[in-house]
């Protein structure tokens, strides 16, 4: 894995465990190092294929 991928991994499960722990969406990119929320949604979207918000309503209901 090259370091950009493995960086980009890192900072993908950083944002990750802001959203569980109720930050908002803005919040967690912004935390994880993302310049906008549209590049941290588009790269959620590529990595998960789902956005954030989404994603986290699906592990409420227990999808």
């Amino acid at each position: 894995m090259s370091f950009s991928r493995w960086r980009q991994r890192a900072r993908l499960i950083h944002a990750m465990q802001s959203l569980a722990a109720g930050a908002s969406v803005t919040n967690a990119a912004l935390d994880a190092g993302y310049s906008t929320t549209s590049a941290f949604i588009s790269m959620f979207r590529k990595q998960l294929g789902t956005t954030p918000t989404r994603y986290l309503a699906a592990g409420e209901r227990g999808c």
